[in-house]
């Protein structure tokens, strides 16, 4: 299958994925499919999928839930594109069950039929729908100072999965894409149209160019598995050390839709690239250092990778400013699609500015401070 057919099914222009309901609704599917009763009900912010945060009672009908998880479930109903997929759904769920044997990451509850998941008919379109034990915590997102603690401790985060994941297969792995990969940036081409201000546009094509004419060629060689593929600050739950204490470190990782087998080097520069976004301790082009100095902790890079990583996060980061301008099109009004653009072209642009041998000296130089035998990394 070639690279044209496999990307048959992604996301097109045009097209609205996400599913058209409310939590009313949600409520509903919760009674119906997994005997439940909601005691509360808060949707959570999502690109294409809904996630809704419930409370129950704490009886159940549900022969399949043998005790209440107080904290609560997390209903997720995936986008009409990803429905489509159910194969790729149970791998995640199977996924996620072998993640819980090493981190503490929301499992999935069986509905009264003793299914991980169901198809359900919402307003006309087909979604797939589940329940997640939730998991207490803040996202990094809420978090108003991060640290370069925390920068460290989701490059270890981002390595430990990858490294649990290394025994992990599924063949729904094997075929799957999404416009959301970075293996799917030559495809973005499609969608620069909604980046209306003329230079960033401009900076997009470039980098969309240079990733095509320079990683994708090397992309089949370059070490690879199963990845979590979105390590965003969304998507990662901090804790307080302890209850006297302010301080939060990183804790577990949530939602594993964008997961993936893909390059190892792509799972890092994510990880690189959406710490960028609200670091403000120090200058955003210098997180990498701190997420590469963690991630080293469980995984070394090889000379392509290293050579290629300035460019993967560049490439990342134009993905996710223009898909965002691109879905705000679609769903106008929803604020959270623009979280990466509020402040994500001028970083984007100074990042992309730095020439590579000075941004990996500069990196170079902050992970020898974490480990002196780890010197002159990229040289």
């Amino acid at each position: 299958m070639n690279i044209e057919e496999k990307m048959g099914d992604v996301l097109q222009p045009g097209v609205i994925i996400k599913p058209q309901m409310d939590k009313e609704l949600a409520q509903s599917l919760a009674r119906k499919l997994f005997g439940l009763e909601p005691v509360s009900c808060v949707e959570f912010n999502s690109y294409d999928d809904r996630n809704y945060f419930m409370v129950m009672q704490s009886k159940t009908s549900n022969p399949n839930i043998t005790e209440i998880n107080s904290p609560g479930y997390v209903l997720k109903v995936t986008n009409s594109q990803d429905s489509k997929d159910p194969d790729f759904t149970d791998a995640q769920n199977l996924m996620i069950l072998h993640m819980a044997e090493e981190l503490p990451v929301p499992v999935p509850v069986k509905d009264i039929n003793g299914n991980y998941k169901s198809t359900q008919d919402i307003n006309g379109t087909s979604h797939i729908v589940r329940l997640l034990k939730y998991i207490p915590g803040k996202i990094l997102y809420d978090i108003p100072d991060w640290t370069t603690k925390h920068f460290f401790q989701c490059g270890e985060l981002a390595a430990r999965m990858d490294k649990i994941l290394s025994t992990f297969e599924h063949p729904a792995y094997e075929e799957r894409s999404s416009i959301w990969f970075l293996s799917s940036v030559p495809h973005l081409t499609k969608f620069t149209s909604a980046v209306k201000d003329a230079s960033n546009k401009e900076m997009a094509k470039d980098i969309i160019q240079s990733f095509c004419q320079q990683v994708k060629p090397l992309e089949k060689s370059l070490p690879s598995g199963i990845i979590h593929g979105d390590l965003n600050e969304q998507n990662i739950l901090v804790k307080k050390i302890d209850d006297k204490s302010n301080e939060f470190v990183v804790h577990s990782v949530l939602d594993f839709g964008d997961s993936q087998k893909s390059c190892y080097v792509y799972e890092l520069a994510i990880t690189i690239m959406y710490m960028m976004t609200q670091c403000r301790c120090i200058p955003a082009y210098e997180a990498g250092g701190h997420v590469l100095a963690g991630y080293l902790k469980y995984r070394s890079l090889n000379d392509d990778e290293k050579k290629l990583l300035r460019l993967c996060v560049a490439a990342r980061y134009a993905q996710s400013l223009v898909m965002g301008a691109y879905s705000y099109e679609q769903d106008p009004g929803n604020e959270y699609l623009l979280i990466t653009s509020k402040n994500g072209w001028k970083i984007l642009r100074e990042f992309w500015s730095i020439p590579a041998d000075e941004l990996y000296r500069k990196w170079s130089e902050i992970i020898e401070n974490y480990d002196q035998s780890c010197k002159n990394y990229f040289s």
